[in-house]
């Protein structure tokens, strides 16, 4: 120790401090003076780079690994409310007209239904006035026929018949003289006749600027009543 001492001069104690700050000064002006890009993952140690020595917003997420990205992913949130209907779109073209098909097979016939009751047939006959009061031939829907009175003639109907639109006209050639007029008493309306019955008035036409109808026996005619 004593000999160690005996060595230690000022000059010595000089020459070997600044032979340290040369060599420390050196490594620090190496340090600050290295070149862009010349540190790469071969200069930095394992886990290195800590959290907070990374700035803030500095890693964008297309340099993050897939495992990274899913570690960052949080849980699924609350299921939003139901949005409002969209306005409806406007109506698309119309297709073409499909081909016709194949006419089916004819199904099998069904079974008769009941027969309806019978319709109103109406009535018609020709009254003939002479020899006697008749029907003349067929006479579908009328009974008989009695004259009542002077130019007035009763029609019974048959059950089912209606008289309430009657027409009559004058049958010219079983009738005496040249001029006539027939009367039926629509809608069932009778005066000499029983309800239920056609009365029918018959009139001979006068001559001369005054002359007026009056009833007649002479005048032939034939009546129809419509059904309905």
């Amino acid at each position: 120790m004593r000999a160690l001492r005996s060595k230690l001069t000022y000059a010595n104690v000089i020459s070997t401090l600044c032979l340290f700050l040369v060599l420390g000064g050196g490594a620090a002006v190496a340090a600050g003076q290295l070149g862009p890009n010349s540190v790469g993952s071969t200069q930095l140690k394992n886990a290195a780079v800590t959290g907070p020595k990374i700035k803030r917003a500095t890693i964008e997420a297309t340099k993050l690994t897939q495992l990274a990205i899913n570690t960052l992913k949080g849980a699924a949130g609350p299921k939003g409310p139901k949005g409002a209907t969209g306005a409806k779109g406007a109506t698309g073209a119309k297709g073409d007209t499909g081909a016709k098909g194949a006419t089916g097979a004819q199904g099998i016939q069904g079974v008769q239904g009941i027969q309806g009751p019978a319709g109103n047939p109406g009535a018609f006959a020709t009254v003939l006035i002479s020899p006697t009061v008749d029907f003349q031939g067929a006479h579908p829907g009328l009974a008989a026929v009695e004259r009542k009175g002077l130019g007035d003639y009763c029609l019974t109907p048959l059950n089912g018949t209606s008289i309430a639109h009657p027409v009559a006209s004058t049958n010219w050639k079983g009738s005496a003289g040249d001029a006539h007029f027939v009367e039926p008493l629509a809608g069932g309306e009778v005066q000499n006749c029983t309800a239920g019955q056609l009365e029918v008035l018959t009139y001979a036409m006068g001559t001369g600027p005054n002359a007026e109808a009056t009833l007649s026996d002479s005048v032939s005619f034939t009546v129809f009543a419509p059904a309905g």
